[in-house]
């Protein structure tokens, strides 16, 4: 059996590592005592994947594992078990059983929804808002096992708009690639919006980031993880 879980990630825990997250979801499947399924060979591994990490520093309310279970049991019973032993700020939400056969979350993940809070720039922050995304080459430098290069991340950037505003904040939703095919970390395209606006500094004093999903094209349609569940 094959389950995809989704999970939060809470303001609690947001500067731990993904490899740190991923040595306690690892060890709370031993505490509550989740027949996951092993891999063959001399060193046998657990069979649990996860989508494309968060970057630390953001919380979340849409990151996903996915677990093979060597024995069946309920998406529910799962979710409750593992609530039982997770420590607080990391919180299970919803488990739905997919297709054995599918591709990996990682390969099939490619866009990740954000809420951002921004300090509010000021008057006229919606027309250069406008004027940032009217540009067809937003290019900033990325740094990999390669060394630095630069990158054109508009392509990357599907959809930004300003949805609301609240004690000196402008709340602004975005839709950005995430996968492993390509990936941009919201907090670079902060920053080359502030430099846009004529603002310096770390994005992080600026902005609290939240992933609120993430999707895959399956069907003709841009839909969660949990929508590849059965029936």
């Amino acid at each position: 059996m094959r389950m995809v879980v989704k999970y939060a990630k809470q303001d609690r825990v947001k500067y731990i590592s993904h490899l740190d997250l991923m040595r306690t979801l690892h060890r709370a499947l031993r505490r509550a005592e989740i027949p996951v399924a092993f891999s063959q060979g001399y060193n046998p591994q657990p069979r649990v994947a996860f989508a494309p990490p968060l970057p630390v520093g953001m919380t979340s309310q849409g990151e996903y594992m996915d677990v093979m279970l060597a024995s069946d049991m309920g998406p529910e019973d799962f979710c409750l078990r593992m609530n039982s032993v997770l420590p607080q700020g990391i919180a299970m939400l919803k488990a739905v059983v997919i297709d054995e056969s599918l591709p990996s979350l990682m390969s099939m993940v490619e866009r990740a929804l954000y809420s951002i809070s921004l300090k509010d720039p000021g008057q006229g922050f919606e027309d250069a808002l406008k004027d940032f995304l009217a540009q067809t080459d937003i290019t900033i430098i990325k740094s990999g096992k390669r060394g630095e290069r630069l990158v054109n991340i508009r392509p990357m950037i599907y959809h930004l708009e300003i949805v609301g505003r609240e004690e000196g904040r402008v709340i602004m939703e975005a839709m950005l690639s995430a996968g492993s095919k390509e990936s941009l970390n919201p907090e670079q395209m902060i920053r080359s919006l502030l430099e846009f606006v004529g603002i310096e500094g770390d994005p992080c004093c600026f902005a609290d980031i939240h992933r609120l999903d993430m999707f895959l094209y399956r069907g003709n349609a841009w839909v969660t993880p949990l929508e590849l569940g059965r029936g």
